[in-house]
């Protein structure tokens, strides 16, 4: 196969990819994980089962995928770094903002609910898909290089971190999912309350 073979060839797997990814978001979404089946989701990405099974072996795998790509969607949209230029309240308010990714649109917010009912109702799937992934690693790095810059004093990033996003997803994201984005109209003071609720506790005084 000559170079552009290749290419076009590429090509055509990453689109095929990208279509099975789409047709299962529209098919979980719809259905549910459960009653969802390879063959529908085949049939909805308009590609073969054969196709499906060639870039997924199961369907827990290819719902793994998924939450992959979104968490992979917002991180690539809202990166944050620590910057000594710009005051921490300022910093918290974009990492606040950048869980709002997750909630702020309708078919995400879809895909959010999709991934709590299933988490919910399989607590061992739950647990195998999160431990792909490592929990708040943007902002873990974040705190660690405010630490050093004498800004933040914690004993631990991990449980401060915990600590952050708890308040975050209690306050704008499971409210979003239950009054389907309603919540989200007011809340500036909102989030300017979870950051000086967090800065009272772990801000160095100086």
């Amino acid at each position: 196969m000559d170079e552009i073979g290749k290419v076009r060839k590429i090509r055509d797997t990453s689109l095929k990819h990208e279509a099975i990814l789409k047709g299962a978001i529209k098919v979980f979404t719809s259905h549910g994980f459960d009653a969802s089946s390879m063959d529908r989701i085949a049939e909805v990405a308009g590609v073969s089962k054969r196709t499906v099974y060639n870039h997924f072996p199961s369907k827990e795998i290819l719902f793994q995928a998924i939450v992959a790509d979104f968490l992979k969607q917002r991180d690539e949209i809202k990166p944050i770094r620590y910057s000594s230029d710009i005051s921490l309240e300022l910093q918290l308010v974009e990492f606040a903002k950048a869980e709002l990714f997750l909630i702020n649109d309708p078919i995400r917010r879809g895909l959010s609910k999709l991934f709590t009912s299933v988490f919910l109702m399989n607590i061992e799937f739950g647990k195998k898909t999160r431990s792909k992934f490592e929990p708040h690693k943007a902002f873990i790095i974040w705190l660690n290089d405010a630490k050093e810059d004498q800004k933040l004093s914690f004993q631990s990033p991990e449980l401060t971190a915990r600590i952050f996003y708890g308040m975050v997803e209690g306050c704008l994201t499971y409210p979003a999912l239950f009054t389907d984005g309603e919540s989200l109209k007011q809340i500036d003071a909102l989030l300017m309350e979870i950051v000086a609720t967090f800065l009272a506790n772990y801000k160095k005084i100086v």
